[in-house]
């Protein structure tokens, strides 16, 4: 039976794995086992000291909300609601470069025409 010792990761790859948590590209668990990282809190911990998530912050950030006017709050609702269609959008860009590639392969592969061809004679009914 193997017995892993406890690892010492640089405060650089410490940063790097909580920038990509943050970030929604992975979460703790795909982080840990992506990177082999023992503990199933060692990332969380990581994310408290690294991360930009600071709960005292949260809990101003909510006071904050209660005492801001209609006016500044709907100014950061409409920030928060750009931010997340930007990333939709680019979620949806990669999505169709993704569609696009796999139709040229299905051509190249199966030797047809997937795509329409735009400005062909159309037949009557």
């Amino acid at each position: 039976m193997e017995i892993r010792t406890k690892e010492k990761y640089s405060e650089s790859f410490k940063i790097h794995v909580v920038s990509e948590v943050e970030s929604g590209k992975l979460s703790k668990c795909a982080a840990n086992r992506k990177y082999g990282i023992l503990g199933h809190s060692t990332i969380l911990k990581w994310c408290r000291k690294y991360g930009h998530f600071d709960n005292n912050k949260h809990k101003i950030q909510k006071r904050t909300l209660k005492t801001m006017n209609s006016e500044d709050y709907e100014i950061l609702r409409l920030k928060n609601e750009i931010e997340s269609l930007k990333t939709e959008l680019e979620d949806s860009r990669l999505k169709n470069v993704v569609l696009e590639t796999m139709v040229d392969i299905a051509e190249k592969e199966f030797d047809i025409p997937i795509r329409k061809k735009y400005g062909a004679k159309q037949y009557g009914k």
